[in-house]
């Protein structure tokens, strides 16, 4: 019977590895992609070294570790066709709900540290503000107020990131083959 579970053991331990790599790729992707600027070094404040964050989505009964349960309670809710196997369907379909929910989660922690913010409650951050609730922001505070009015909207905020990603993405670097950067000069030469 050992010769039998050893492979099974495997194939399991492969297939909840392959998710958990999925699922903290999924994370910090959603992470570059969030309304609130990132602090330096590129990454969400929240985000921890070694990929504490999946980890503890995974850990349900908070020991630090992951079991071969929850393991296997990974890999049966990302096997949607019950068929005990992860196709590129499934891993592509978990990943995508496991960005938006954490788009989701940051949407709602910005919505609060935002709220918490604005002092005097109009809906806007003033310099000042910022500097007090939110020093990240208020380092590009004058790149994000777009109508120079000296307050800082929800809107303008989500918009400036967007232009802020959409420029970095830009200056990526791109192997050969690779796809442009939207807006990025065709090479095509038509």
């Amino acid at each position: 019977m050992q010769g039998k579970s050893k492979p099974q053991i495997l194939k399991h331990f492969l297939a909840a590895s392959a998710a958990f790599l999925v699922a903290g790729g999924a994370f910090a992707q959603a992470a570059t992609t969030a309304p609130a600027p990132a602090p330096r070094g590129g990454m969400h404040h929240h985000m921890d070294h070694g990929g504490g964050m999946w980890m503890k989505s995974i850990d349900t009964d908070g020991d630090g570790a992951i079991s071969k349960a929850e393991a296997d309670a990974l890999f049966n809710r990302i096997d949607t066709n019950h068929d005990g196997k992860l196709d590129k369907s499934e891993m592509a379909a978990y990943r995508k709900t496991m960005m938006e929910q954490r788009r989701a989660e940051m949407q709602k922690e910005f919505d609060a540290k935002f709220k918490a913010a604005d002092k005097n409650g109009d809906g806007a951050l003033t310099k000042d503000e910022a500097k007090a609730g939110m020093p990240h922001l208020a380092e590009r505070f004058d790149q994000l107020d777009a109508n120079h009015d000296g307050k800082l909207t929800q809107d303008e905020i989500r918009a400036g990131m967007q232009k802020m990603h959409q420029e970095r993405m830009q200056r990526m670097p791109r192997g050969p083959g690779a796809p442009a950067a939207p807006g990025a000069p065709s090479s095509s030469g038509g």
